[in-house]
């Protein structure tokens, strides 16, 4: 019986030059908002630019906003929830299939 062995390498870089930014005077949304939702901690802005895979959080609030007639922060703490609500059902979907 013949044994293989499996030699794994894994490179680290710096996940921030690795992430995608985007000018917040692009966005279709109104720059104190954004900025206020920087204050807030619900993104982070570096050098007046947003990270591209928060964009789709900065829409979610403003329509958790809109739809539910709540201020900035309000939406931006329900959003907060109902991500950490979706990590807890993909877990229990993870260890109910193992």
């Amino acid at each position: 019986m013949s044994e293989y062995y499996l030699q794994v390498f894994q490179s680290f870089e710096d996940s921030a030059s690795l992430q995608e930014w985007v000018a917040i005077d692009d966005l279709p949304y109104k720059t104190p908002v954004i900025e206020r939702l920087s204050e807030l901690g619900a993104i982070d802005i570096e050098d007046r630019k947003i990270p591209a895979d928060q964009i789709n959080r900065v829409a979610k609030i403003l329509r958790l906003r809109t739809s539910l007639e709540v201020n900035l922060s309000g939406a931006a703490i329900i959003c907060e929830l109902l991500g950490r609500l979706e990590k807890m059902e993909e877990e229990i979907d993870r260890l109910r299939r193992e």
